[in-house]
Formats: C-alpha cells, sequence, structure tokens
C-alpha cells in the first residue's frame, strides 16, 4: 500500500514558512521603498484626472440646463412675438376692410346720388318737353279753330301763364 503522510502535508514546514515571510518582507520593503511614489503619483493623478472628468461633466450638465432654459426662453419669447404678429395682422386687416367698405360705401352713395340727379334733371327736361308739345298742339288746335295765325306768339304767352298756374296749384 501506498504510504501518504497526510498529517505532513496539511501541517507546512516551520522553515519554509519563516522564510517565505522574510522574502515576501524583503519584496515589501522594496516595493517601498522602490515603486510607492511612482505608484502613489499615478494613482493620485489618476484621481485628480477622474475627479477633474467629474467637474467637466458636472459643468457640461449645468451648462446644457442652462443652454434649455434659454432656448425654451427664446421658444416663448419668439412664441409671443409671433401671435403679437397674428394679431396685429388681423387687426390691420380688419382696420383695411373697415377703410374698403367705407369708402365703397362712399361711392355708392355718390353714384346713387348722381344717378337721381341725372334722373331729375331728365324729369325735368322731359316735363319742360311735354310743356312745349302741349302749348304746340294747343296752338295748333286753336290756330285750327279759330283759324288766325297772327296772335300765335300772344297765345303762347297765355298757354305758358296758364300752365305756370295749373303747375303752382299743385
Amino acid at each position: 500500500m501506498i504510504d501518504i503522510d497526510i498529517l505532513g502535508q496539511l501541517i507546512p514546514n516551520p522553515i519554509t514558512m519563516v522564510v517565505q515571510l522574510c522574502s515576501t518582507l524583503v519584496l515589501f520593503l522594496l516595493m517601498k521603498k522602490f515603486l510607492w511614489k511612482s505608484v502613489k503619483n499615478f494613482l493620485d493623478a489618476r484621481s485628480q484626472k477622474m475627479q477633474s472628468d467629474l467637474d467637466a461633466s458636472e459643468q457640461a450638465k449645468q451648462e446644457a440646463l442652462s443652454d434649455r432654459q434659454k432656448a425654451l426662453q427664446q421658444l416663448q419669447e419668439a412664441s409671443g412675438k409671433a401671435e403679437d404678429i397674428v394679431t396685429a395682422a388681423v387687426k390691420q386687416a380688419k382696420d383695411e376692410k373697415a377703410t374698403i367698405l367705407a369708402q365703397a360705401d362712399k361711392e355708392a352713395d355718390a353714384a346713387r346720388k348722381k344717378a337721381h340727379e341725372q334722373i331729375e334733371t331728365e324729369r325735368l327736361s322731359m316735363y319742360k318737353d311735354m310743356q312745349r308739345e302741349m302749348v304746340e298742339i294747343a296752338m295748333t288746335a286753336a290756330g285750327k279753330l279759330i283759324g288766325e295765325q297772327n296772335g300765335e306768339e300772344l297765345d303762347r304767352q297765355a298757354i305758358d301763364a296758364f300752365i305756370k298756374e295749373a303747375q303752382d296749384g299743385e
């Protein structure tokens, strides 16, 4: 059978243990003497770099928030200006509409007045023409009845005076 010393395998040799502890101590002292400052400087530099990156990130975040607030404010101002422009345009359009309608009313009134005056002038002209025709008819009828043409001017004046009296009586 195979003889295996299990207890010897589980408990280490004290001399080997002391040598290993001494070599670890020597390695630790050498590392502390030669490498500790450079490793510490490297770790400090890395820590400072990370802190500056975090600070820059925080500053960029604050600037982004500030820019966002400015953008929102500019958007609100632009929206307000656009609303003012639309309101002004609507008001101007209403004013122009009122001006155009007022001018159209004036032109329509002027046209009505001109047409009324023209109708009145034509009516008076027709009335005078009708009076002349009536005088002519009356003269012709009187001339045929009487048979005299000598007092035609006197008859005309008499008929005109009669017509004026008839008009005044209306």
